[in-house]
């Protein structure tokens, strides 16, 4: 047999199969799996002791840290170009000046009818405080006239 026949049966060294931090993938042992199984049945916080311990001797991931992370070339795109400029009310314009002053009209027109409309929320919630006011003057006033008039009295006998 050749050299080069002979090199791709070499048998594979334990030593380099396990080796930490050199780029090669470890397996986790049946019995590593097992022991971090049942940790999480019978006591959740065994199970995280075991994934601890085995992040801990950089078993869970080994030779990552020597690696780029597959997304660190991922640009993000600029999509500033794309964004619209936006009017005074927020709202792109149309492109169109007299669409674009009937919409500006029309938003001045809803922000009139907005402001009627909180004026009047704000007189109403003020109605309804004088009433409460009133209410609690009228029971407070009763209060005071059955508690201040003078009892009857039970002098007169047949």
């Amino acid at each position: 047999m050749t050299s080069s026949a002979s090199a791709g049966f070499e048998p594979r060294s334990e030593t380099r199969e396990r080796r930490c931090g050199s780029g090669l993938r470890t397996r986790w042992s049946p019995w590593e799996v097992g022991a971090m199984v049942a940790g999480f049945v019978v006591f959740w916080p065994l199970g995280l002791l075991a994934l601890f311990l085995k992040w801990k001797n950089s078993e869970m991931w080994p030779g990552s840290s020597e690696t780029k992370a597959p997304w660190s070339g991922f640009k993000t795109p600029d999509f500033s170009a794309w964004k619209p400029q936006a009017s005074a009310y927020g709202f792109s314009g149309s492109g169109n000046a007299a669409f674009d002053a009937y919409k500006r009209d029309q938003m001045k027109r809803l922000d009139e009818e907005r402001r009627k409309l909180e004026d009047e929320q704000k007189a109403f919630r003020d109605f309804v405080e004088k009433v409460r006011r009133a209410k609690d003057q009228d029971e407070f006033d009763r209060f005071m006239r059955e508690r201040n008039a003078p009892a009857p009295s039970n002098d007169q006998m047949p």
